[in-house]
């Protein structure tokens, strides 16, 4: 039986190969891009899975309010492991990591810039699951000035040499004697590492200070430890170990700032597996992803899926007719309805077969593009494992069941009698449905339009703002701090090209770069709790004029001021917090100043506000202070002849360091990076939003079709009548208009709230302007007019004779 259902449903796909082809073209997109969606979807939600003990692994961030400003972050002092460990017995063992970034790594002659380098612990290896494939884990970092690289690193340095016991020198300064090769972290994990150095090796691995947070922790918990159990007990741990160090230094009690709600010290423990969706704190090791962005693509999955079935159900009940007399004969002939439940069910199964296979060759084809898209590596090979392979079932059989429902359940109870006189009617219901339908995919369809076009609109507004400075024609040259005593001559000589407008000395830049926070006291106050904590960033007296930020009161640091060295520069935001009319000439005292004696450094200027953090943030107080930061050097160009001029900093640069490695980067790319994930979020979006009005307007297509055949006689009878082309065309596109004004009054206002969501993320927003509706909704109708109208006019251009001659 089976078989026949197989052979009469693979002769009906041949025999209505039109039908067939919208039917199979727009299932395999939407099951294609279904599959993209969900191999990014099971990505992000197998984040450090790979790790045995991942269900025992959490890291301690920690709460802070202070200086009227919150903080969350993700490091911790230097003592909180060892305390840890030692106070709580839940703690069976951690790891801290300091310093995740760059650093130059030379062996022998060759030098290179690691961008993914940090100092642990010895018990990383016991704690997480990264193989050591050489050397002892309990060992390899156990003590100062030891390494592991990982393989491809230890490639990279030592070809085919075995490395174990051979150095590499870290920054020009000292040699690290390699213990181990690790195998390389997997894609999907919160952390990635080429070199991991011995945490003994620097000072901050003894660091007593609790209000000094460096290091990140992590702890791994007893198998039945109750974490929740442990977290409640940590703020014991602040009050017997932080807040003695915070009243030294603030002058007043930690309950009296706390009551009075100007201070918080909190700690917390964040799941390993929650990491890289549920964190976005500060000092977290590599950008993390946000779980709304999960639930964003998988409704979007879920809303091409179905609106792909949708066509296949639409096409169904159009062509219910014709099948109708089918079901008839088949009654006549001694069918039951279970076999032609079974006929039909079974042709909608065989298409959706067909069309995963076909959607499969499609993922295959556009996997390399999503991969650069998303920034992820997904594999195809993913399809075929466990979970993967079950949705790959489910999705055929629940997408041929559900698509297929309408004619297997509604077509098969059809009267033989009626249908064979000819008088079945299908029925004010059935026209329902299928309106319903047609709205429902438009709909979805209008609500990612206005999604692409609010997401693009607020990133051109990023681009566009006024960020109080100058971020174009910015080269950033890394790495400087290897000049050493060279600094100052390298900078003037490049300062001798023409080409070159000023420079400047200093790792802190409005991009992700070197940061800074700590609390500042206005003069009399320093002894209560009227602090804030603010940024505060090392600068050269170049600064200003090089990043072309504007100063509105006062003066910026000059040579010709031997005092500047006890000066601050200030932008608008802390004169406007600390209330300062007349700030020129107010002292301030940083928390770092009064641990070495009171040191007051005096306002001598006022900087316009500008963004030095992301716009999801609002500007915040920021002082600026004459102190020596060599970490990058800033050259404004001139425009004319930028590779040019990169070379002559090249050739500057071999001069003085020949063995080291040239890295340059550019404001304003620095500056679009910041936002690399909204930029993707917009592209993938337009992309998807594209396709499901694609696989609309094929369902809009076979609909119009089927409508304007059924209506071949009314046609042509209404042209024998004096009916004109235009008033034809009008009448055979007019429900479809309505139906997609209909779709487009109830995407509106659900679009606008999720967008509106979707904003809340930026302190600074671009309206939600009500043009980009109408806008949406014409640019739908147009494309959904043209699909329909194509189909009219050759309806509407049949010769009447043939048409009152059809059947």
């Amino acid at each position: 039986m089976l078989k026949n259902y197989i052979k009469t449903g693979l002769r009906n796909l041949f025999k209505h190969k039109g039908y067939s082809l919208i039917n199979i073209a727009g299932l395999a997109i939407g099951m294609a891009s279904c599959l993209l969606i969900l191999l990014f979807v099971r990505h992000e939600l197998s984040y450090d899975n790979f790790n045995e003990k991942a269900d025992r692994i959490y890291r301690v961030a920690g709460s802070y309010r202070y200086g009227g400003r919150d903080f969350e972050i993700a490091v911790n002092p230097a003592a909180l492991a060892e305390v840890m460990i030692k106070d709580y017995p839940e703690v069976i063992d951690a790891v801290r990591f300091f310093g995740f970034g760059d650093y130059i790594i030379q062996h022998k002659d060759n030098s290179f810039k690691e961008t993914r380098v940090s100092f642990t612990d010895s018990s990383f290896f016991t704690i997480f699951s990264v193989p050591l494939l050489k050397g002892d884990p309990e060992t390899a970092l156990a003590s100062p000035n030891m390494l592991v690289l990982s393989q491809n690193t230890a490639k990279k340095y030592f070809g085919e040499e075995d490395p174990i016991g051979k150095t590499l020198k870290i920054d020009n300064e000292k040699d690290y004697e390699v213990t181990g090769i690790f195998q390389e972290i997997p894609d999907n994990s919160h952390f990635h590492f080429d070199l991991l150095l011995s945490l003994s090796s620097i000072p901050v691995s003894k660091d007593k200070t609790w209000i000094s947070q460096n290091l990140q922790t992590y702890i791994l918990l007893h198998e039945k430890a109750d974490f929740r159990g442990l977290e409640a007990k940590l703020p014991e741990l602040v009050m017997k170990y932080m807040a003695p160090q915070f009243e030294a230094v603030l002058g007043t009690s930690i309950e009296k700032l706390a009551a009075e709600g100007e201070l918080r010290a909190e700690l917390y423990l964040q799941p390993l597996k929650k990491i890289h969706l549920h964190s976005d704190l500060l000092g977290e090791m590599e950008p993390t992803s946000d779980i709304k962005y999960v639930y964003i693509f998988s409704a979007i999955a879920l809303f091409i899926l179905i609106i792909a079935s949708i066509n296949f159900m639409n096409l169904s009940t159009a062509r219910a007719a014709g099948r109708a007399r089918e079901v008839g004969v088949r009654k006549v002939l001694g069918s039951y309805r279970k076999q032609l439940i079974g006929q039909f069910l079974t042709e909608s199964m065989v298409l959706s077969l067909i069309s995963m296979i076909t959607a499969i060759l499609l993922v295959w084809l556009a996997l390399p593009l999503f991969n650069s898209l998303s920034g992820k590596v997904l594999p195809l090979s993913n399809l075929g494992q466990g979970p993967m392979l079950l949705a790959l079932i489910l999705m055929t059989s629940l997408t041929g069941f559900f698509a297929g429902s309408y004619p297997a359940f509604f077509i098969s109870a059809f009267r033989p009698a009626n249908v064979l006189k000819g008088q079945m009617s299908s029925g004010i219901k059935v026209k329902l449905i299928r309106r319903g339908l047609v709205v429902f995919q438009f709909m979805a369809s209008i609500i990612l339009i206005i999604g692409t076009f609010i997401v693009y609109k607020q990133l051109n507004y990023i681009q566009n703002k006024k960020l109080g400075f100058n971020k174009e024609q910015v080269l950033i040259l890394e790495n400087t701090y290897l000049l050493k005593k060279q600094t100052e001559t390298f900078k003037n000589e490049v300062l001798a090209y023409p080409q070159i407008l000023s420079a400047s000395v200093s790792g802190f830049l409005p991009v992700p770069s070197d940061f800074n926070q700590s609390a500042v006291f206005p003069e009399g106050e320093i002894d209560n709790e009227n602090s804030t904590s603010m940024q505060i960033w090392r600068v050269d007296d170049d600064y200003i004029e090089t990043l072309g930020m504007n100063i509105v009161e006062g003066r910026d640091f000059s040579r010709e001021y031997s005092t500047d060295k006890e000066a601050v520069v200030i932008n608008q935001e802390v004169a406007r917090h600390f209330g300062w009319d007349k700030p020129l000439g107010k002292r301030l005292a940083t928390a770092l100043s009064l641990m070495g004696g009171t040191k007051l450094y005096t306002v001598i200027g006022v900087v316009e506000d500008f963004h030095f953090e992301s716009l999801r943030n609002n500007i915040g107080p920021l002082i600026m202070l004459l102190q020596p930061s060599t970490s990058r050097i800033s050259f404004r160009m001139k425009t004319d002849d930028i590779s040019g001029t990169i070379g002559l900093i090249r050739k500057k640069w071999r001069e003085f360091l020949p063995n080291q490695p040239f890295e340059y980067s550019f404001l304003d790319e620095a500056f679009d990076s910041m936002y690399r994930s909204e930029q993707r979020i917009g592209k993938i979006f337009g992309i998807f939003a594209a396709l499901a009005v694609f696989i609309g307007c094929l369902g809009l297509f076979g609909l119009a079709a089927f409508t304007a055949e059924q209506r071949t006689k009314e046609i042509g009878i209404r042209k024998v009548l004096g009916a004109t082309a235009p008033k034809i065309i009008r009448l055979l596109v007019k429900e479809f208009i309505t139906l997609i004004a209909l779709a487009n009054v109830i995407a509106w206002p659900i679009a606008y709230l999720v967008m509106k969501g979707w904003l809340k993320d930026f302190a600074y927003q671009t309206p939600v302007q009500i043009w980009i509706f109408p806008a949406a909704g014409l640019f739908t109708l147009l494309i959904a007019l043209f699909t329909v109208s194509s189909q009219a006019i050759k309806a509407a251009l049949t010769n009447p004779v043939d048409s009152i001659k059809y059947e």
